[in-house]
């Protein structure tokens, strides 16, 4: 059985902790919110059975916890990651992993140096659809990808941390990472940001990002689009020689459609399960992975974390 400790009582863990619901070899052991209260509340609604901690650190440092959920805003990430890891704790940590790729290669050096699990939280990194959808490319069902076009969009400018530059919010850093996975994902490691740009508020934030990804030699170009202030369908067409795939929110997949180079519909495979299923399965996947002694999961290594991460860096920091 996995004891799971739930660090940050936010919306995100309200999510988990409800997908969790029916695993019996999954418990949430621990909760802690800096405000008692809160964390005594998130508890009663979800995880009755958990203890409630009021202090980071003394979740962190409990004895009967196998691995902690680390859901705290962006820019808390590294520092309940290091603190986590100095206890000798396994950790999942939510997308973005970290705020820079420095943080990322910190956080692995600890964890490797103790002998623990790291995993970033990229649960669509986990969906059976995904790796169906990376099954088809590896048979060669498309061909060699040339183009991937993909996009994401909720109307969300009223979440006050998404609007707060010290909370690390803006579109592209809530909702860009699941764009950009999903290119590291089709186009590998050998890729490179060639165009950005973003409109932004007074504060910096911003409210919508267009960005250009391709492989190093030019065979394959991606471009990805994210926003926070409307509903966008989501979707995704991943472009080969020999035929295409459609891929229905890419945030949490729905479906995927593979078309050959006629246009023609020939095959489709649909999600399973509660709509958030995802969470469960990420965590299941986390608990094979530690039971096995590793410390990466095979779904989500580091080093596609560490890419993610530049990645994050360059397009953040584009004028």
């Amino acid at each position: 059985m996995l004891r799971i400790g739930m660090l940050g009582c936010g919306k995100m863990a309200a999510k988990m902790a409800d997908a969790l619901k029916g695993h019996d070899d999954i418990v949430i052991a621990g909760v802690a919110s800096r405000e008692r209260s809160k964390a005594k509340a998130f508890a009663a609604a979800h995880c009755p059975d958990a203890k409630v901690f009021t202090n980071y650190a003394k979740l962190a440092a409990a004895d009967d916890i196998d691995l902690i959920y680390i859901a705290t805003p962006n820019t808390y990430h590294y520092e309940h990651a290091i603190m986590c890891i100095k206890e000798y704790k396994n950790i999942l940590v939510e997308k973005p992993f970290m705020m820079s790729r420095a943080e990322a290669d910190s956080v692995f050096f600890e964890a490797k140096n103790r002998n623990l699990f790291v995993a970033e939280a990229m649960w669509t990194s986990f969906m059976p659809l995904h790796a169906q959808m990376m099954e088809w490319i590896k048979e060669g069902r498309i061909g060699q990808i040339k183009y991937v076009s993909a996009n994401l969009g909720y109307d969300i400018t009223d979440v006050p941390r998404l609007n707060d530059p010290v909370l690390g919010g803006g579109a592209y850093l809530d909702l860009g990472c699941y764009t950009t996975n999903l290119a590291v994902s089709l186009m590998g490691d050998d890729i490179k940001v060639s165009r950005v740009f973003a409109r932004k508020y007074s504060t910096g934030i911003d409210k919508d990002t267009t960005y250009c990804l391709e492989t190093d030699d030019g065979g394959t170009l991606a471009v990805l689009y994210v926003t926070m202030t409307t509903n966008t369908d989501k979707s995704a067409e991943i472009i080969g020689e020999t035929g295409r795939i459609h891929v229905n929110d890419i945030n949490n997949y729905r479906s995927i459609e593979l078309y050959d180079e006629t246009g023609d519909l020939v095959e489709t495979a649909e999600a399973e399960g509660p709509l958030y299923e995802g969470y469960a399965i990420e965590v299941l996947a986390c608990a094979d992975a530690i039971s096995k002694g590793l410390v990466q999961a095979p779904e989500m290594p580091w080093s596609k974390s560490a890419k993610i991460a530049s990645i994050n860096d360059i397009i953040r920091s584009w004028n």
